[in-house]
C-alpha cells in the first residue's frame, strides 16, 4: 500500500471515530433537539467517512459520486419507513434490521440529512489541495450546484448513474461524462460529451472528430455557469429551451431555412461566450 493512500485512510479513520464518537455521546446524554435532529445531521458524514477509508484514491467517485450515494440511502430508509416494509414484512420490531431500518418516517429526517451532504461539501472544500491544478472557487462552485442549483444537479446526477458505465473524469471542478450520444448535455456540475477518436488516430476526420468534441465541451461548461447563476431557474430559462431547440423537428427544420447556426439561440451563444472566457479554448459555434 502506498505511503500517501495509508495516510489518507488514517486521516480518513480518524475524522470516522471522531462522528462515531459524537454520535454515541448524543445517543447516550443527548436530548431535544441535539437528540432528535443533530444526531440525524451527523449519520451521513459518519457513514461517508467509514466508506472513505475504503474509497481513497478515485476523486470522481469519492467526491461527487459517494456523498450522494450515502444520502440517497438516508432517503431510502425514509421511504422504506414511509411504506412500512418493517410491518409489511412481519419484521420484529426489536429486532436489528427493524432498528436499522427504523419504525416511523419523519420529513424532519430528509432535511438533517442533506444537511449532513452539504456537512460532507465542506469538509471536501477544505480537503481541495487533493486534486491536481484545482481553482480555489471550484469547490464554492460545487457548493452552489448542490444549493442554489439543487435541482439541475440532481437530475445530473441521475443522468451520470444511467451512464454510470461510460468514461468519466474530473473537467475544471466539474465532472465530465464521456457518453454514447453525438450531442451534449449540462446539467448542474456534470455535463456529457460525445466520444471523440481513438487515441493515437491523427487522420483529418479524427482531428476534426477531436476539435469537435473538445468544442462541445467547452460550450457545455459554459452552461454551467448559467447554473450558477440562475440556480432553480436554470431548467426553465435555459434547460427546457435548449433541450426543444436541440431535439424537436421544427426547429431543425427552421435552422436549415433560416441558415441559422446551433448557436444563435440567447442560451447557446451564451453558454459558448462564458465557456470560451472561462476556458480560453474555442467552443461550438
Amino acid at each position: 500500500m502506498e505511503m500517501s493512500s495509508l495516510k489518507k485512510r488514517i486521516k480518513y479513520a480518524v475524522i470516522f471515530l471522531v462522528f462515531l464518537l459524537t454520535e454515541i455521546a448524543i445517543g447516550a446524554w443527548g436530548r431535544g433537539f441535539i437528540r432528535g435532529f443533530v444526531g440525524d445531521v451527523l449519520v451521513i458524514p459518519t457513514i461517508y467517512f467509514l466508506l472513505r477509508i475504503i474509497f481513497v484514491r478515485d476523486r470522481i467517485f469519492t467526491a461527487y459520486v459517494l456523498p450522494i450515494l450515502v444520502y440517497f440511502l438516508g432517503i431510502h430508509a425514509e421511504v422504506l419507513q414511509a411504506l412500512d416494509l418493517v410491518g409489511r414484512l412481519g419484521i420484529p420490531r426489536d429486532s436489528v434490521l427493524a432498528i436499522a431500518i427504523g419504525g416511523v418516517c419523519d420529513t424532519k429526517d430528509i432535511l438533517a440529512y442533506l444537511l449532513g451532504l452539504y456537512l460532507i461539501g465542506l469538509m471536501l472544500i477544505a480537503d481541495r489541495r487533493d486534486v491536481k491544478g484545482e481553482k480555489g472557487w471550484y469547490p464554492l462552485a460545487v457548493f452552489v450546484h448542490w444549493t442554489w442549483g439543487y435541482a439541475a444537479t440532481m437530475l445530473g446526477f441521475i443522468v451520470y448513474l444511467v451512464n454510470f458505465g461510460c468514461p468519466h473524469s474530473y473537467y475544471r471542478g466539474v465532472v465530465r461524462t464521456v457518453w454514447n450520444s453525438d450531442s451534449g448535455l449540462s446539467l448542474g456540475m456534470f455535463i456529457f460529451t460525445p466520444r471523440g477518436p481513438a487515441a493515437g488516430d491523427d487522420t483529418p476526420e479524427a482531428l476534426s472528430r477531436r476539435d469537435y468534441c473538445n468544442e462541445i465541451t467547452v460550450h457545455e461548461y459554459g452552461h454551467t455557469f448559467q447554473a450558477l447563476l440562475l440556480g432553480p431557474l436554470y431548467l426553465i430559462v435555459i434547460g427546457i429551451p435548449s433541450l426543444a431547440w436541440g431535439i424537436l423537428p421544427c426547429f431543425n427544420e427552421f435552422r436549415k431555412r433560416k441558415n441559422k447556426d446551433y448557436t444563435w439561440l440567447f442560451c447557446e451563444s451564451w453558454a459558448s461566450r462564458w465557456g470560451e472566457k472561462v476556458t480560453g479554448e474555442k467552443a461550438y459555434k
